[in-house]
């Protein structure tokens, strides 16, 4: 990518990540912390001090209703300050992303000569689960804390109520339609309107049209120039770029048929993740001032910090306490290590009390990860928030590890995923993780008690992230997972160990 479109503001170092992320963190907290708005400025090795810094934001945001929603405001209104608009040499506010119209996207209609799938499959480990088989695989994955309990409500319900699947009264913009994680070929399945948003590759777009094709649902395809091409012209021609079109693609999202969901599934490495961001909540904001029938869908990384429900806590607390080899040898490695390695999932200090209630504190944040990735996230969090405050239904889903060509392309990402299994963390592939997360969607939609609607008091913001969530077993593990990757090594390399 180049840097025309949405990006992050010039500077004398060139357009700085770092600096850029600092500033929105430390706007986001002066309002109610002036002192931690310091320790932002004032850490000098912030690529691999960020997590601390995270969990430091999480603490202040779980402190109250009031102050989360203050945090969210004030950080997202410094973003769209701060961030700009590039065409070629001229540099522009944020704003002119959505003033630029050019080029005019037409759309193509590809209709679906399929059946409707009339209940909720999930593939499992070479299986396709349905009825009460998936029924039985939920008590399972709840029974070992992989999931919450919530979790198991929300997918259980959409397996009881197969109605709920018949998608077909409602559209859904899905960006990044082409992605692992997204919910494109479940929603088309089920007889949904998707208009679909990615960047104009061919190869992508035969991917996605084939699954249209296919399906029992109806597919809008972004088309540049006039005309309706077809076949091998269709997927030249489809696509969009969200960082230079954003005007072009709210006029086209403008005139779809409602009611509208908007989901961003949408990921790329580094800073591009950041940009891509801001340039969905660009489109978003605009969207909203266009029309008043839009719901949002976001996927939530299980890699971020998080208040949890107290029982995890509690059952992670259970689960150390009953460890073998003896917790008496636990704790002497621990130790010996000067408290770095085998430390429990939850210490005293991670139960906060709060105007709210109390909550669980896990920071599940990997470093290397890298900090552009966790500021993406947090701006997603804070629009969810802010959306559903404002009465826009929001659904997010906390998705587990999940093995996917972008983190496994990283070696220590898949080495990671691979020796957190011993803890107790399930990862799973990505037609099992798109699958329940495509039926979290549809409960948020569909049942009005979900969190995801606004109407429905929360004590907390931070709790919308805590309904229906599945990360895999990492707010239940007994141990920190990052603490005991040093011994998971060690035993890996004994032959016969790795079984």
């Amino acid at each position: 990518m180049g840097e025309d479109g949405v990006n992050f503001p010039g500077g004398r170092h060139g357009r700085s990540s770092t600096e850029t992320g600092k500033r929105v963190l430390r706007a986001a907290v002066t309002p109610v912390d002036d002192s931690l708005a310091d320790r932002f400025a004032s850490e000098e090795n912030w690529r691999r001090g960020y997590p601390r810094h995270f969990e430091a934001l999480t603490v202040l945001e779980a402190g109250s209703a009031e102050t989360a929603m203050t945090v969210a405001r004030a950080g997202l209104a410094e973003a769209a300050q701060s961030f700009v608009h590039v065409t070629g040499e001229q540099e522009h506010p944020l704003g002119h992303a959505v003033s630029v119209r050019e080029p005019r996207l037409s759309t193509v209609e590809v209709v679906g000569g399929g059946i409707r799938r009339p209940v909720l499959e999930v593939p499992y480990r070479g299986e396709l689960l349905t009825g009460h088989r998936l029924l039985r695989q939920l008590d399972d994955w709840v029974g070992r804390g992989i999931t919450e309990p919530s979790f198991r409500e929300a997918v259980g319900s959409v397996v009881r109520h197969p109605e709920w699947l018949d998608l077909s009264d409602r559209t859904f913009a899905l960006v990044g339609a082409g992605s692992a994680m997204g919910p494109l070929s479940d929603l088309l399945a089920w007889g949904a309107h998707v208009a679909a948003i990615d960047l104009p590759r061919p190869r992508v777009w035969e991917r996605i049209v084939r699954t249209a094709r296919a399906s029992a649902g109806r597919l809008s395809v972004p088309v540049r120039g006039g005309g309706a091409p077809s076949g091998d012209a269709l997927v030249e021609h489809a696509g969009a770029d969200l960082l230079t079109e954003a005007g072009a693609v709210v006029d086209w999202l403008t005139g779809l048929p409602g009611p509208l969901t908007v989901g961003n599934y949408g990921y790329a490495d580094g800073a591009l993740f950041v940009r891509l961001t801001m340039a969905f909540d660009t489109v978003l904001t605009e969207l909203a001032a266009r029309r008043d029938d839009l719901s949002l869908a976001y996927l939530a990384t299980p890699s971020d910090v998080f208040l949890v429900p107290l029982a995890a806590v509690q059952e992670s607390q259970r689960r150390h306490r009953a460890l073998r080899p003896s917790p008496l040898a636990a704790r002497a490695v621990h130790r010996a290590s000067g408290g770095r390695v085998l430390r429990p999932n939850f210490t005293s200090e991670a139960v906060l009390e709060t105007a709210a209630g109390r909550y669980g504190l896990v920071n599940a944040m990997i470093t290397d990860q890298g900090q552009n990735y966790a500021l993406a996230k947090r701006l997603q969090r804070w629009r969810l928030m802010l959306a559903r405050a404002d009465g826009m239904l929001t659904s997010v889903h906390v998705a587990p590890p999940t093995r996917t060509a972008s983190v496994h392309s990283n070696p220590v990402m898949e080495q990671r995923q691979r020796l957190t299994a011993r803890l107790g963390i399930e990862t799973f592939d990505a037609d099992t993780s798109r699958a329940l997360a495509a039926a979290v969607l549809v409960h948020d939609l569909r049942n009005p008690a979900s969190a995801a609607n606004p109407a429905v008091p929360l004590a907390h913001p931070h709790e919308s992230f805590m309904a229906a969530a599945n990360p895999g077993g990492r707010w239940r593990v007994p141990l920190e997972p990052g603490s005991a990757l040093p011994v998971l090594e060690w035993l890996s390399r004994i032959p016969g160990m790795h079984r």
